[in-house]
């Protein structure tokens, strides 16, 4: 299946690995006639694309876990088959041997197809800044079309001496197509310990000391608007080795320290970044851009590097490494100059830490450095290469963490106040032929400073300069072509500025009484970013402030007469402030504060909330006029 339809969390590489050793058994296609001849002869086959039957058969002993698993699709159309005819297999290739037992299909005139293992591609799952050894089996199922069957069975053993953090396993029920019969059954001898745990409605279970069977029938598609965490949001099952959050959190400080026992290179690497003279926060900032700019992001997380990092001394020599390896070098460089920083986890699909019910290494895929600094926390991302040190990127605020200290559970990074910040000055002043020439910068703070950083970093100067007056044109005005400048690109600067020079052509008769108006368009801009849509769940606002500072000097061919108006507008969402000062008969400040923080909306509320946007966006207006002098 189409692992975006799926789960659409996951952004899969290009890349094609050889394949490991993965097995094929002589498929027994018994099972797929019957249940062929089953469908055909029925009349209320599904009208949608239709997972029939996930069933997952695990075992546990001493050595392994041995998972069999069978997934059963219908195709009605030619449209499902287009967008989701291919199926897939995840696993360790580092820890896991596949076995396929079956990957063929029957078509609508009962014709068998079987899927050829030579087609088979094995692709790497990553989640760009994040750490994981999962790879993929791709099999292309061979022969679909409209009313096609399709059955995938195949058996992943486990070798558990090979495991860094021991096993566990998390199945959705619930998926984006809906769901006839869902099955899983669990056996594990007398004296293991495993912990499991239901969320949802749309399965039962029951175990007892050596084994646990659950099912479900029915189970409806799971349907997402907007921003939402799939693993937050769908029926789950989890089940694994049970273990205290103590006991994960030990484990996985064990395998972080192991990469700090060799830490060659380190002091000749601050001489070099000459931190010795700096005040603390500086060398902090200078240890930072160092490690998130000059040491690139490669993932390394091939067998005994899942969780464990590589040394310090091998990431500094190679100028590589994935986000536990750049951390790992990042914590001891802050820890020579006196910052007591903390290696911290995090689960970058998950803002809910209620549902994490069982603990377990396997919700985790980041990793941070979080320290105390004059009463703020700081978590510092190696891996984000645009984010100054003192936010914490906005791709990881408000998900779930642990801390790797004793006694920690599972947090949420906190969420700024305020994550998008801009402020806007501007200077706009009319010639005496009715023209005007504008001065204006645009700077964008904190975490909207390390996107932006970002965005136009991916672009040639050229590129850069073409985006920034396309967007002034669709901004403000089509009819000029301004000239741009682009300050704080280069550093790790907590500012991003965007300065722009512009001539407009007369527009204005010096000979009649002047009227101006303007939308305001950069705080306009960022207010249409924020409708919300109804989705059926609360909403999540992730805070705005913006400030606008216009300066306009009407000349020697006017004196000013109306002014816009002063307003204090404010609700339980936020609040937008505007304060005019008239300078003489000739200029004219208009100041505009607008504060919407971070909160949730519930849906009941989004209508009234987008009401609100309505009316900063009318009241964010400047105008005024002016008599002929």
């Amino acid at each position: 299946m189409s692992w975006l339809l799926l789960a659409p969390f996951l952004v899969l590489s290009a890349g094609v690995w050889a394949k490991p050793s993965i097995q094929w058994n002589t498929p027994e296609f018994s099972a797929l006639h019957e249940l062929a001849s089953e469908l055909r002869g029925k009349d209320d086959l599904p009208g949608e694309l239709t997972r029939l039957e996930f069933k997952t058969d695990i075992k546990v002993d001493k050595d392994t876990v041995r998972r069999r698993v069978r997934d059963v699709w219908y195709y009605p159309s030619s449209t499902d088959v287009q967008n989701n005819g291919t199926d897939r297999i995840y696993f360790d290739e580092q820890t896991d041997q596949v076995t396929i037992h079956l990957a063929a299909s029957i078509d609508a005139k009962g014709r068998l197809h079987s899927f050829e293992a030579d087609n088979l591609k094995i692709t790497n799952v990553d989640n760009g800044n994040t750490f994981t050894d999962r790879r993929q089996a791709v099999i292309a199922l061979p022969g679909l079309g409209a009313g096609s069957v399709a059955m995938l069975e195949y058996e992943i053993v486990t070798d558990r001496s090979r495991l860094e953090m021991g096993w566990t396993d998390i199945y959705s029920s619930q998926i984006m197509v809906p769901v006839r019969n869902w099955a899983l059954s669990v056996q594990w001898p007398d004296d293991e310990q495993v912990h499991w745990d239901t969320g949802g409605q749309w399965i039962t279970c029951e175990g007892d000391n050596d084994g646990l069977s659950c099912s479900g029938a029915d189970i409806p598609a799971v349907r997402f608007a907007g921003e939402v965490s799939w693993a937050d949001e769908v029926d789950h099952l989890i089940v694994g080795e049970a273990r205290s959050w103590d006991a994960v959190i030990d484990r996985a400080r064990s395998a972080f320290n192991q990469a700090l026992t060799d830490t060659r290179g380190s002091d000749e690497l601050l001489v070099e970044l000459e931190t010795g003279g700096l005040t603390q926060p500086e060398q902090i900032a200078r240890v930072h851009e160092f490690v998130a700019r000059d040491i690139r992001y490669v993932s390394m997380s091939e067998l005994g590097h899942a969780v464990t990092p590589h040394s310090v001394a091998s990431t500094l020599s190679s100028r590589y490494g994935d986000c536990k390896d750049k951390s790992a070098v990042l914590h001891h460089l802050l820890k020579q100059i006196g910052v007591e920083a903390y290696p911290v986890l995090v689960a970058t699909e998950r803002n809910d830490p209620s549902r994490l019910t069982v603990p377990s290494m396997r919700y985790f895929d980041h990793m941070v450095v979080c320290f105390e600094l004059e009463g703020n926390t700081h978590c510092l991302d190696a891996t984000d290469a645009h984010t100054d040190w003192l936010h914490t990127p906005a791709w990881i605020q408000g998900k779930v963490a642990l801390k790797l200290e004793p006694g920690s559970d599972p947090q949420i990074i906190a969420a700024a106040p305020f994550r998008w910040k801009v402020r806007v000055n501007s200077e706009l002043s009319f010639t005496g032929q009715g023209g005007a020439t504008e001065r204006q910068t645009r700077t964008y703070i904190g975490e909207y400073a390390g996107i932006f950083r970002g965005f136009l970093s991916g672009m040639d100067s050229d590129s850069r300069g073409e985006w920034a007056v396309k967007n002034y044109q669709e901004q403000v005005s089509d009819t000029v072509e301004p000239a741009f400048e682009f300050v704080g690109l280069e550093s790790l600067a907590p500012e991003v500025s965007v300065r722009s020079a512009t001539e407009f052509d007369p527009f204005l008769n010096p000979e009649e009484a002047m009227s101006y108006f303007e939308h305001s368009a950069w705080l306009n801009q960022e207010i249409h970013s924020l409708y919300l849509e109804k989705n059926g769940r609360a909403a999540r606002f992730p805070g705005l402030q913006v400030k606008t500072t216009y300066r306009f000097d009407v000349g020697a061919a006017w004196s000013l007469t109306t002014l816009t108006p002063e307003f204090d507008y404010s609700n339980d969402f936020g609040r937008m402030v505007r304060h005019v000062q008239r300078g003489g008969n000739q200029t004219l400040d208009v100041v505009t504060e607008l504060e919407i923080p971070e909160q949730s909306v519930p849906q009941g509320e989004v209508d009234r909330f987008n009401r609100f946007l309505d009316v900063l966006v009318r009241e964010s207006r400047i105008s005024f006029a002016g008599e002929v002098l």
